[in-house]
């Protein structure tokens, strides 16, 4: 993975800590302030990337403090730390963002009870094709993290009519950023006991992982597919539009090569 240079950070590296940080630039993390401002290259509205960042901060000190084996001290650090951040978000959030911000931590409670819920089913179900849709649905509810980062991005397009197409894109590519994510901590999230549908498949001697990737990158194929038919041709040359398109090829390159290491 591409890394974000230091003066990306520059604005928000006094309030976040060493973990945070290093968490980034080492590709622990995934930076989703750096995807958006991949997909709108000069169109993204630089003013707004502090903000974005102090929200990357945030959703990654929530995931650490709730998927992470973290001691007592750790938490508490994590905790200070979010606040921090937040004060920050606080004074830089325009109010269309604090509503969208507001729906994603409200969508958080109903992904950990649905996680756990397609997780079940993956453990029961034998189909490989039917686990791969639930593993489907399940990046799709995961993938909403994007959303707000790409509400950010949009706070200066000027090409409306678009936009629902947009943020479509870009849920598919962070559907796929995640898998691979989940694929390439397979041995970290064993060794810690995180459930993933990744990890859960993967340990299941009865289903070829190689084969159940193709399948789900496929279904993922087949929605973006649906997507780009609805874009008139003269939109799909559009900045954003062409450039998540990239990044999505780029994932499943990626995914490929990763699945064939293992």
């Amino acid at each position: 993975m591409e890394k974000p240079p230091l003066s990306l950070y520059e604005s928000v590296l006094n309030q976040s800590s060493d973990q945070i940080i290093s968490n980034w630039l080492s590709g622990r993390k995934y930076t989703r302030t750096l995807f958006t401002q991949k997909a709108f290259g000069k169109l993204y509205p630089m003013k707004y990337t502090k903000l974005s960042l102090c929200i990357d901060a945030m959703v990654n000190i929530l995931d650490d403090f709730f998927d992470e084996i973290l001691d007592k001290r750790t938490k508490a650090n994590y905790i200070i730390e979010f606040l921090r951040v937040f004060s920050t978000y606080e004074s830089e959030c325009p109010r269309k963002i604090h509503k969208a911000l507001k729906n994603y931590f409200e969508k958080l409670i109903t992904l950990a009870v649905a996680e756990g819920f397609y997780q079940q089913q993956i453990v029961q179900e034998k189909d490989i094709n039917k686990i791969a849709k639930d593993s489907a649905d399940l990046l799709v509810c995961r993938r909403q993290d994007i959303d707000v980062f790409i509400e950010i991005a949009l706070l200066s397009y000027k090409n409306r009519k678009v936009i629902p197409q947009i943020k479509k894109i870009g849920r598919i590519f962070r559907a796929l950023n995640i898998l691979k994510k989940d694929i390439k901590d397979i041995e970290h999230d064993t060794k810690n006991n995180i459930d993933t549908v990744v990890t859960l498949v993967f340990s299941n001697e009865k289903i070829d992982f190689s084969v159940y990737i193709n399948i789900l990158l496929d279904l993922f194929s087949k929605k973006l597919d649906l997507i780009l038919k609805s874009i008139n041709k003269k939109d799909l040359q559009l900045v954003p539009i062409y450039n998540l398109n990239k990044m999505i090829e780029k994932e499943k390159k990626e995914i490929f090569k990763i699945i064939q290491s293992i």
